[in-house]
Parts: C-alpha cells; structure tokens; sequence
C-alpha cells in the first residue's frame, strides 16, 4: 500500500522529528523515502558575511545550496543507522510552501506524508502551522502530522540526537472516531500497515441523542428516540458492523461510545484518558470536505491532539 513516504522538512530539529517514524515505516514496509525541502532566499544574516543583502540570482543560488546541502546532510545520516532502502531528496523551487509540497508529492507519486507542525515558526498546542495545515487541506494522500514535546532550535544539524535507529512502528494504542458514514470508515483501510502488529483499535462513536434527528447515518428509530440504552446499543452495533468489514491485520478491536458532548472534544478526552498513541480521521463522511476539516470536528481534533494524527481523504475528494 506504502511505496513512497514523503517527508517535508525546513532545516530544523522539530522538522527532523518526523524522520525516525518515517524510517521506521520504510523499513517495515519497503518504501522508499523521499525527503524534500522547499529553497528560499539566503537571508543576510545567515549567508552574506558582510551582512549585506544578497540579490536577486545571489541569493536563490545561496538559498538552493544551503538547503542541498542540509538534505545531502540528513541522507548521510539515514545511511549510517544501515538503512539500505531506496533514499532520494529533492529541493523545491521557493513558492508557496504548502502548494509547492502538494505538487511535489503528486509528481513523484508519494503515497504517505509525514511531517510536523510546525518548524518554522511559532510551536502552539493550540495551533496547526501555516505549511501543515496547506498539505492536509489539499493532499491527495494520507498525512501523518507530528507535535513534537520540544521547543524549536535554530536549525537541524549533524549533532541531532533524533534515535533514528529505533527501526520499530511506534503505534500501539490507535483511535478511530467513526460518524457513522461509509466514507468515514474508509480510514480503517490505510491505517493498519502503519501500526505494530499487536496493536488495539479503539473505534469511537460520539453521539448526541437528544439532539432533534441525531446522526443522519444511523438507523431512523436511534434517530428519533430519547432513549440512551437503545442509542447505545445500536451505536455499538454499528462500530462492531464497521470493524468487521475491513482487515485489520488481526489487529484487537475496541468499541467505545460517547452519548453526549461535542464530538471533537470527547475524541480528544478518550484519546487522553486511554494513552492513544495515534489517532486516524477521515476529513470525509458527515458534513463532507469542507466542514469537516474547516469545521469543528477534524479541525479540533487536528489542532488539539495530544498525539500524532494520520489524517485520511479519499482521492476523489481532493
């Protein structure tokens, strides 16, 4: 399923933090690793020894061999934790940072983006970074966001203590909030390959009953009934229905239902209370695209998350 897994960086260590899981799924998988960094200008303070501002050519060429050299740096260092897999790094022509990561990944046909939020720029709990939250919006893929427990240093460099060498699936506790909607079970297809073996699925049904016509996916008398025994129970008839249906790799499964609350803010209570190590959503199902992942429920999952997020979008709604 995983044959190319892109991993975006800026040249920072919190960038970096997205390199030992993505080491870690192309060992298992097979997949080669394809590192990108976007070039922009050499800033004076950085590259002109004089401190004068470089122009123009000067300063793009500056640009694209500062970050060449930064990708050529983190390959070197992929190699000698004996990776043999296939390791290719590519510079980006400055641009919109976001669209320019998007094209890239279309063009060399990734299957999978790891990456943090956010490198550059400032690190809030509270808030998704200008270039991640560009990537989601608009790729065509699966995208695995990291927050990473550290303050953002400068820049990456060959001292990194990352623990590339771990060579293990980090993932052992994973959440899958389900609305109720085909589409939105569509993450259980792409999720397993990047969990360990023996991992547990918590499947996660929010629902809140006494809200006139409930969840448009579940049955009509649900819908229409105040009762929470019976919400229940045709709640957990339906995750047990769902995980049924896809192969999870003899992975355990857990039912889990929440009956009041809003929706985004019981995902995030569950995936604090019961250590989730990874939470897939779907930014498809209820409310379509658009509300989903501009909405309340995704967004604040995203944004709030006190672990990594595989964030899933069907092609076709890309």
């Amino acid at each position: 399923m995983y044959r190319r897994i892109l991993v975006p960086l800026d040249g920072s260590r919190f960038g970096e933090h997205a390199l030992p899981p993505a080491l870690a799924f192309a060992r298992k998988l097979g997949a080669e690793l394809n590192l990108a960094t976007v070039a922009l200008p050499a800033s004076p303070e950085v590259d002109s020894p004089d401190r004068g501002m470089p122009r123009g050519e000067d300063a793009r060429d500056r640009g694209l061999a500062r970050a060449t050299s930064y990708l050529d740096g983190v390959t070197d260092r992929i190699r000698e934790t004996g990776f043999e897999g296939a390791v290719k790094a590519e510079v980006i022509s400055a641009g919109n940072t976001s669209h320019s990561l998007v094209r890239h990944l279309i063009e060399v046909d990734a299957d999978l983006v790891v990456m943090t939020t956010h490198g550059r720029g400032p690190i809030q709990r509270a808030w998704l970074g200008s270039t991640a939250d560009g990537v989601i919006r608009r790729s065509p893929v699966p995208v695995l966001l990291l927050r990473p427990e550290e303050e953002e240093g400068d820049e990456g460099s060959a001292n990194l203590t990352l623990d590339l060498e771990a060579g293990h699936i980090p993932y052992r506790r994973v959440l899958v909030p389900l609305d109720g909607s085909r589409s939105a079970e569509e993450v259980l297809a792409i999720t397993p390959p990047l969990t360990e073996d023996d991992a547990t699925f918590t499947l996660l049904k929010v629902v809140a009953p006494f809200i006139p016509g409930g969840s448009p996916y579940l049955p009509h008398v649900v819908r229409e009934t105040r009762d929470e025994a019976v919400v229940e129970s045709a709640s957990r008839d339906y995750l047990d229905d769902a995980a049924s249906r896809f192969d999870l790799g003899g992975r355990s499964v857990e039912i889990r239902t929440r009956l009041q609350g809003q929706a985004g803010m019981s995902i995030l209570e569950v995936a604090r209370d019961e250590a989730i190590e990874l939470i897939a959503i779907s930014t498809t199902g209820r409310g379509g695209v658009a509300r989903m992942l501009l909405g309340s429920v995704a967004d604040k999952v995203i944004r709030g998350s006190p672990c990594p997020v595989l964030v899933y979008r069907k092609p076709e709604e890309s």
